[in-house]
């Protein structure tokens, strides 16, 4: 896959700088396939070329992508995700392209291929690079001693496990999972939630077998006409691209349990299957003041925090961050 055709309509080596600038001109943001390195005037140089060698590496062990290094300086939103807009932050130093594809191929191990570097240059001289990484067949691959991953738009050291299956030429297939309020209405007890879910294979080629998915909260769950106190799951033999698992569901918080918790709601949807890493979404919502009632069309005006598709940290499996995340909310 040319992952600079499908992000600019453009081969590669067919952009000029002002493709960057035009890209730009509207809010971006980071994917699982793609990375911005702003280039601030403040600070060292082999720091900011040390990041984007571990977003390479983080790219070659996942499905590939492209980095834009030049990019505008990036900011997190209100839902913790990484975007860039507007100008562009350009070396005004001369940077050898050369040199930045000798540093990849001697610094990063094995020795990676299918790296493809574009120097894009400004009419006063400035210059970006935008770099093309294909996903990797001899993963997993190490920079400066950790092997990286790139996990839902960051760049992360990738755990044993993963590390593992990689050596073992496991190649498992990646599955995002997102729930979304979409109505509040009041009732005699509390608060009746209405959510959809949506869990994706976003593998084309590699089927998960054993699925499963979860969702938690300190409250009672309703699908259709049967009612789940605190937990609901579900697993699935095949779980096939195309073919997202999802659907809507209720959630009834009682007032009891706002009050108790400083009007906040926490809910959990966890997933996973047998060959791919268990992750899990979560979410906290507060509902003060003036609640607007009816369809959602916007859940940020009740969205507190939320951090999807991580990885179980590696202190608490999953049993045990339900466990705590159940007993810090209870009614």
């Amino acid at each position: 896959m040319k992952y600079s055709q499908v992000t600019f309509g453009k081969d590669l080596y067919d952009l000029v700088y002002n493709d960057i600038v035009q890209f730009f001109d509207v809010e971006k943001e980071e994917t699982l396939n793609l990375e911005f390195k702003s280039y601030p005037v403040a600070g060292n140089h082999n720091d900011k070329e040390k990041a984007v060698l571990k977003a390479i590496c983080g790219l070659l062990n996942s499905e590939g992508g492209i980095v834009i290094w030049g990019a505008p300086t990036e900011v997190t939103n209100a839902h913790g995700n990484t975007t860039a807009e507007g100008a562009l932050t350009p070396f005004t130093a001369v940077l050898d392209r050369d040199r930045l594809i000798n540093k990849i191929s001697n610094l990063i191990i094995p020795l990676p291929i299918d790296i493809r570097v574009q120097k894009l240059n400004a009419p006063n001289g400035n210059s970006i690079f935008v770099i093309e990484v294909e996903k990797s067949n001899q993963k997993p691959h190490q920079y400066g001693n950790n092997y990286y991953i790139r996990l839902d738009g960051q760049t992360r050291i990738a755990p044993h496990y993963l590390i593992e299956a990689m050596m073992k030429s496991i190649d498992y297939p990646i599955i995002k999972g997102h729930l979304r309020l979409k109505n509040v209405e009041f009732i005699a007890e509390g608060l009746n939630l209405s959510f959809r879910k949506i869990i994706l294979n976003t593998s084309k080629f590699n089927n998960e077998v054993n699925a499963f998915f979860k969702i938690v909260t300190p409250n009672t769950i309703l699908f259709g006409e049967d009612s789940f106190d605190g937990e609901f799951s579900n697993d699935f033999d095949i779980f096939n691209h195309g073919r997202p698992i999802a659907g809507d569901f209720n959630v009834l918080v009682s007032s009891n349990y706002l009050v108790t918790n400083n009007n906040n709601f926490d809910i959990a949807l966890s997933f996973g299957g047998q060959k791919s890493p268990s992750k899990i979404s979560i979410y906290q919502y507060t509902f003060a003041g003036d609640i607007a009632i009816g369809p959602v069309a916007d859940e940020s005006m009740f969205l507190n925090n939320k951090e999807e598709n991580t990885l179980p940290t590696i202190s608490l499996s999953d049993d045990e961050f339900i466990d705590n995340f159940l007993n810090d909310n209870e009614h």
